[in-house]
This record gives C-alpha cells, structure tokens and sequence, in this order.
C-alpha cells in the first residue's frame, strides 16, 4: 500500500472514531510512522484529506449498499441488511458511519466537504427510496407515505441512532431506535 492510500486509510478510523476535530496531521504522523511534512506532501490542508476520505468512502458505501441490494431477496432483507451495516459501525472501535461522524462536526468542515458529505448522503438516501420502493412492490415492508421522503427518515434514524449510542456509550440504544424500521419489515 502506498503513503497515499495508507494516511487516507488512517484519516477516516480517526474521523470515524474522533470526528473531523478530533485527530491532527501530528497524530495520523505518529500513526503511520512518518513526519508531518510527508502528510502535507500528499495533503497540504486537513480539508484535503478529508475530501480524499469523504469521495472514497461514499464510493465504497455505495458499493456495499448496491451489492446488499443486489443479493437481497427482498427490500425488508436489503434494509436489514442496511440496518446491520450501520450497528456493525458501532463495533468497529467505537466507529460509526463517517457521514455520521461527520454530520456532528458540520460546523467546521470546509465548504467543498460539507458538499461532499451531502453528496454522499444524497446517495444514501437514493439507495433507500429504491429498497423502500421495491419492498413497498413486494410488501416486505410498510412504506405509508412518500419513499423519498421515507428515506430521509431512515437515513436520519439510522444516522441518529448511531450518534446517541455511541454519545451514551450503549450500543442497545441502536437497537431500540432501529425497532420502528424494523417493526414495518415482513418477517418473511
């Protein structure tokens, strides 16, 4: 792996874990055994790096969300699956979702990160409506108003319930807020 790859690797466990404020060019450099100056090689500006994870992160969610779907048998299936996606997160050393951890450190993300970060989220958001459609046509899943705006409140439950259980320190807490989605799924 090179120097690149591996501090774009470092950058996101620590926004996942910490937030956007929460790590410094000196800790990634301690991290990966290199100077600071080597990381502004590559990256002259934090916001730099934060782009760079923000455009492969979302790549790669949307990979895994259209493999989920494209394996699922239903749309109940695909959103539990979803849902897992999100409460595994939660195990991954104190990790969640990045759009997640970001969400709560919007404030001070630079202007082209906070398009990046909705950007990803609009993409999320794509992803649900077409589950919660397609299990609305199978009826796997109740969907009793619009899909999209649906979605957005999925994805606002999903997103929030990661903040509070890991906020809380209990991760049940995830489960007890994801218990209304999962309550609209056929346990077919």
């Amino acid at each position: 792996m090179n120097t690149r790859d591996h501090l774009v690797d470092l950058g996101e466990a620590a926004m996942r874990q910490n937030g956007y404020g929460g790590f410094s060019y000196a800790h990634l450099a301690k991290q990966a055994g290199i100077r600071k100056a080597s990381i502004h090689h590559h990256f002259p500006a934090k916001a730099d790096l934060g782009l760079a994870v923000l455009d492969r992160y979302a790549d790669r969610l949307v990979t895994v969300l259209n493999d989920i779907k494209s394996t699922s048998r239903t749309g109940a299936q695909a959103l539990q699956a979803c849902v897992t996606l999100y409460r595994t997160a939660l195990d991954d050393s104190d990790g969640m979702c990045l759009c997640s951890a970001l969400a709560a450190d919007r404030s001070i993300l630079t202007e082209p990160m906070q398009q990046m970060l909705d950007r990803a989220n609009r993409k999320v958001i794509a992803w649900l409506e077409s589950i919660l459609l397609l299990g609305r046509q199978d009826r796997s899943i109740v969907v009793p108003g619009l899909p999209a705006d649906d979605a957005v409140a999925v994805l606002a439950q999903l997103q929030g319930a990661q903040l509070l259980a890991k906020a809380s320190g209990d991760v049940a807490l995830f489960n007890t807020a994801m218990s209304s989605i999962q309550a609209r799924m056929s346990r077919s």
